[in-house]
């Protein structure tokens, strides 16, 4: 009797036994994070990324709880903290005021580039700050909001200790002029943009002034970048009113060569970048396909090589959380 229990137990004990030792099957979640590891290793830079579809609860999280500099996608928190006091009744997007040359500033967007006088609503300046990363719409914007110190607190009020807003366009702008000729320290926001860069700032100066990170246009987490997203699509941002509106801005969005890259012309992608070439290229935003919403931040910095290849690692990655989410959800 006890061969014959034997000779049954035996084989399922084996069997126990090595199902036991064969490892699981990678979930399909764990395969996609692979592959963006995949992708953004071939590119000669640091990387932070946090992905979450607001419909399964996935995430995937890159080294996405270091603060890294956020460039021009700092002027999302920037716009949350206006939206939340238009709902308090404290800011209308509907004020107009007349551009002057010491709002003018360096870099992204065409306002720098129109005559001074020029007569534009708030609302425009928003605008501009978002889908043309204007620089001088931005500090029109922080001027207006309380400056970079009330959007931190803003930001913290939400729990997102990582973002802080380090300062206005000009503050980084002139921190940058500074890095050729420290005489510059001096100037004020007319004067510079009248004066220019110094003839002395150099491309190693530039590459220094990145390296040594002392002053970052903005920092925040991949991760708090994509909780402020989320609160955004599910409108507890600000209002919903307001949430709507942020994100039909974001989705007007002209500079679309990272997020929405590699995507078919029917998927939305309320987005935004932030650009430091050759080191820094950003792109947080959403991917909303048929089969749900999916929250996607990439930051990169230290990056050394061509430009492009940044972004089309941004691209492709998107195109991978893309295909994942929508066509899963399809079964197919």
């Amino acid at each position: 009797m006890k061969s014959t229990y034997l000779k049954i137990l035996l084989p399922l004990l084996l069997t126990v036994q090595v199902l036991a030792q064969t490892p699981a099957a990678p979930r399909p979640i764990d395969l996609l994070k692979q592959k963006l590891e995949q992708i953004s290793s071939g590119v000669s830079a640091d990387w932070g990324i946090y992905i979450k579809s607001l419909d399964t609860g996935e995430e995937i999280a890159i080294n996405a709880d270091k603060p890294m500099d956020t460039m021009s996608a700092i002027k999302i928190p920037l716009l949350v903290d206006v939206y939340r006091q238009v709902d308090a009744g404290k800011i209308n997007t509907a004020d107009r005021f007349a551009m002057k040359t010491a709002d003018k500033r360096f870099g992204t967007g065409v306002l720098r580039t129109l005559d001074a006088g020029l007569t534009l609503s708030f609302r425009d300046a928003l605008e501009l700050m978002i889908i043309q990363s204007d620089n001088s719409g931005t500090d029109m914007a922080f001027a207006r909001a309380g400056g970079p110190a009330h959007v931190t607190q803003t930001m913290h009020e939400l729990g997102l200790n990582s973002i802080t807003a380090t300062g206005t366009s000009f503050d980084w702008f002139r921190a940058l002029a500074e890095a050729g000729d420290p005489s510059y320290a001096k100037y004020g926001p007319e004067e510079l943009f009248t004066k220019g860069f110094p003839d002395k700032l150099t491309d190693a100066d530039v590459e220094r002034f990145h390296f040594e990170g002392k002053h970052p246009f903005g920092l925040a987490s991949a991760r708090d970048m994509g909780r402020l997203l989320e609160m955004m699509a599910t409108n507890k941002a600000a209002s919903e009113k307001s949430c709507k509106e942020m994100l039909r801005i974001m989705g007007q969005q002209q500079m679309r060569t990272r997020i929405p890259r590699f995507m078919l012309d029917d998927v939305s992608t309320p987005h935004k970048t932030g650009d430091f070439p050759p080191y820094i290229a950003n792109d947080v935003g959403l991917i909303e396909t048929p089969a749900g919403r999916v929250v996607v931040v990439f930051f990169s910095a230290h990056h050394r090589g061509y430009y492009q290849e940044l972004e089309d690692a941004i691209g492709r990655m998107s195109e991978q959380v893309w295909g994942y989410f929508n066509y899963r959800e399809k079964g197919k």
